[in-house]
């Protein structure tokens, strides 16, 4: 790959992870006044508040954030084919593919921060981090899920494996059946 188109990918893939974290913030109302939650709403402001302006929420779901994060990878999947020559003007296949790369978003997001939330459970057991208590009010609902499968035995928690393990399977999922549905279309 280009390295320029390299550059572009981690730098609006990291952006996109922000405008995630905004939206799941949002969803499971984490606490607001934390400084990991400050940073997300000061970093995503100035093109959250025009969407928000043209779309409302809906549901009790920011529609904008997630409006957003879907015309940021547009713009990605376009500025990664014109810099590699290919310029891609097949709407379902930009529609699919768009919508394609918003799923792997949210899981990568979701398999970090209980990555995260592992590591430091392990190095820092018990400690009182702002940025971990944000990350365990968006992972928590997640491990919730696991933790009814497979309750903690002896002290031992699974969910968070199985979590990850159900993440990887889906964003396999995702590479084995729909992106080749999707160049196909293409």
């Amino acid at each position: 790959m280009n390295p320029f188109a390299q550059l572009i990918d981690i730098l609006v893939g990291l952006y996109i992870t922000v405008v995630l974290l905004r939206f799941f913030l949002q969803y499971f109302r984490a606490d607001f006044y934390n400084s990991l939650s400050q940073f997300v709403v000061k970093a995503t402001d100035p093109l959250v508040k025009p969407l928000r302006k043209v779309i409302p929420g809906f549901g009790g779901l920011d529609v904008s954030c997630l409006l957003l994060a879907y015309l940021v990878i547009l713009t990605k999947v376009f500025l990664i084919s014109a810099i590699s020559g290919q310029i891609l003007l097949n709407p379902v296949f930009l529609l699919l593919y768009t919508l394609i790369e918003l799923a792997q978003s949210v899981l990568q997001l979701f398999m970090f921060m209980i990555l995260i939330r592992v590591i430091l459970s392990w190095v820092s057991p018990g400690g009182q981090s702002p940025i971990l208590a944000v990350i365990g009010q968006i992972s928590e609902p997640i491990i919730a899920k696991f933790r009814r499968l497979l309750p903690p035995m002896s002290g031992f928690d699974f969910a968070p494996m199985l979590a990850l393990i159900a993440i990887y399977f889906l964003q396999s999922s995702i590479n084995y059946y729909l992106i080749p549905l999707a160049l196909r279309v293409a």
